[in-house]
């Protein structure tokens, strides 16, 4: 699999922020830690089962990590850009934004860097030409909302009001329909499901 990483930390850069809500709050951070079931309440994950494996399993009690927010899309090759791969007619993508649990790794960039870096290698010995994904680290900010428990996203570790770093998880499938597009791109993010818990030796 074709994989690469950056990051996007700049003054413009956009902040993940939890808990989150659309202004008209139709739709808001769904805490999948303390209630698994809810993942039934986004509509991606009700449409692809791999996206909804990917969120169940890495927000777990026992993952070291949780999810923020997610989507998924498809475009033809006339949408394009310069780092989609060439030759194929369709492709479908996501992100998933992604937060460690342990407020030691969470707050420090070095951690969180070399974190992406070997994503980025283990992503690399997936074999899936077809497939692509890149990890960018944001600037990411987790509050606590007072006498709201379904906003609860720590495990022990007290992120209340925590700024640091979150990974947002981009996933691309290409083919020369929608559907092996489709195929290739959970395929993919079926892939990385195991390889992006494996983060605890990063802790500082």
């Amino acid at each position: 699999m074709q994989s690469d990483w950056s990051v996007a930390c700049g003054a413009d850069d956009s902040l993940v922020v939890v808990p989150w809500a659309s202004e008209d709050e139709s739709i808001r951070y769904i805490d999948l830690q303390d209630a698994p079931a809810r993942v039934s309440e986004i509509p991606e994950a009700t449409q692809y089962a791999s996206l909804a494996a990917a969120l169940q399993r890495w927000n777990q009690r026992d993952a070291p990590l949780f999810t923020a927010k997610c989507d998924v899309w498809n475009y033809t090759a006339d949408h394009f850009d310069a780092e989609d791969l060439a030759g194929f007619a369709f492709a479908q993508a996501s992100y998933i934004d992604l937060l460690p649990r342990d407020p030691m790794i969470f707050s420090s960039f070095t951690g969180c860097e070399q974190m992406l870096r070997t994503w980025t290698e283990r992503s690399h010995s997936i074999a899936l030409p077809e497939g692509r994904c890149e990890w960018i680290l944001r600037p990411a900010r987790v509050l606590s909302v007072p006498g709201d428990t379904s906003h609860s996203v720590s495990n022990g570790a007290d992120h209340s009001g925590y700024d640091g770093f979150a990974t947002t998880l981009y996933v691309w499938g290409y083919g020369s329909s929608p559907q092996t597009a489709a195929d290739v791109w959970s395929t993919a993010l079926l892939a990385l499901i195991e390889p992006v818990l494996l983060i605890e030796k990063f802790k500082r």
